[in-house]
């Protein structure tokens, strides 16, 4: 699912996402049973992405978004697993 995102809140800082921030061209992917795939596209190089793992504990959806919430760490670094707490609010695009 591809979209627009605003990161609402996060528990701790998280390097590449910024609390009150707005990212576009986000894609979000299911990765197994319990996470998914967060990917940030870098607007100054195109090729540049960032990439998170989600573990969503909570959807609600309102009007035209997702109000997304749960744990969110870097991809690669599992050890961070379940240490920072996100809030967000993700507006898919259709294509």
């Amino acid at each position: 699912m591809t979209g627009k995102l605003k990161v609402l809140s996060l528990s701790k800082e998280i390097e590449g996402l910024k609390e009150k921030k707005v990212y576009q061209d986000v894609n979000i992917h299911f990765r197994d049973s319990h996470t998914h795939t967060l990917t940030l596209k870098s607007h100054a190089i195109r090729r540049d992405k960032k990439e998170y793992v989600l573990e969503i504990t909570a959807i609600s959806i309102e009007a035209e978004s997702l109000m997304i919430e749960g744990d969110v760490w870097t991809s690669g670094e599992e050890q961070w697993r379940a240490g920072t707490i996100f809030e967000f609010r993700f507006y898919p695009t259709a294509k």
